[in-house]
């Protein structure tokens, strides 16, 4: 994510089996947290596993990551831990979403999709 030329915020993900991408370091510059950029970095992450014909997200966090972890219940991820224990003990916290309802059904006349990186939020 890109701002005035300046990277605040991104994240990745990869293949972890044949319908999950795994998204790793979704993050957003700390001077500019609280404005809803991480949510935006999920949303497109999310579009783009869904283009690529993911039909689920798995992810981990780490437990001293509250804000992380708020985000993703908060956003519809079902976290694959016990959220009334102390996130201690955990070494991380996974979290999976379906996107099954972000599919989009391919037309063979359409024409092909492109997006421009570093899109200004």
């Amino acid at each position: 994510m890109i701002r005035n030329g300046e990277t605040i915020g991104g994240g990745a993900f990869k293949n972890y089996d044949e319908r999950t991408a795994e998204f790793k370091r979704i993050w957003t510059r700390s001077d500019l947290r609280r404005q809803g950029l991480a949510r935006k970095v999920l949303v497109e992450l999310e579009a783009q596993a869904a283009r690529q014909g993911y039909s689920r997200i798995y992810l981990t966090t780490g437990f001293r990551q509250p804000e992380a972890v708020g985000l993703y219940l908060n956003y519809g991820y079902t976290a694959l831990f016990d959220t009334s224990a102390d996130p201690e003990i955990y070494k991380s916290l996974p979290f999976e979403k379906d996107i099954t309802h972000l599919a989009q059904p391919a037309h063979e006349d359409a024409e092909p999709r492109l997006r421009v990186a570093g899109a200004n939020f």
